[in-house]
């Protein structure tokens, strides 16, 4: 058995944040280089850190969720986090609610999606977020970690999920 999740698009504020955050930069920069005076240094630099930001952003967006018989695989554009399916110890569709209260350490915060790691203001708990659209989040708790996903299907994948747990319990 190997089943595939789309991640899907942006949900609204995804494409809000995202928008202001790449006209923000755009203004910055092109008022640097305007007020300048000759001296692009300043310019320079900070178009290459916004180059960056944007680049490792876009190489950090989940392009898809992939569950075979023994692991569920979170694929990103250059990095794929293997979750064994012994090791889930719960799993839930969450919605737009297990997005609250969550508050970046390193992440994103809506720009180009969700993703990096969140601390739960509530609980105190690290979440490790790959996502990008709120309303279709599904919470994975394994016995280190806890991971918040989105996928177009997520009742589906929920699904799919505790039956393949259920088979790999058996075996």
């Amino acid at each position: 058995m190997k089943l595939t999740f789309r991640y899907g698009g942006l949900d609204a504020k995804g494409v809000v944040v995202t928008s202001l955050v790449v006209v923000a930069m755009g203004v910055a920069v092109a008022w640097l280089f305007a007020t300048s005076a000759g001296a692009y240094y300043l310019a320079a630099w900070v178009s290459a850190v916004c180059l960056a930001l944007v680049a490792l952003c876009g190489l950090s967006i989940p392009t898809r969720i992939i569950l075979s018989d023994k692991t569920l695989e979170l694929r990103c554009l250059v990095d794929t986090t293997y979750i064994a399916l012994e090791s889930i110890a719960d799993v839930d569709f969450v919605g737009a609610d297990g997005f609250k209260k969550k508050v970046p350490i390193v992440g994103s915060c809506g720009f180009m999606g969700y993703l990096g790691r969140y601390v739960d203001v509530r609980t105190g708990c690290i979440h490790r977020l790959y996502a990008s659209n709120r309303k279709k989040g599904v919470a994975i708790h394994t016995s280190k970690r806890r991971y918040l996903i989105s996928c177009n299907n997520p009742e589906l994948l929920v699904a799919a999920l505790n039956e393949a747990r259920k088979l790999a319990a058996q075996e």
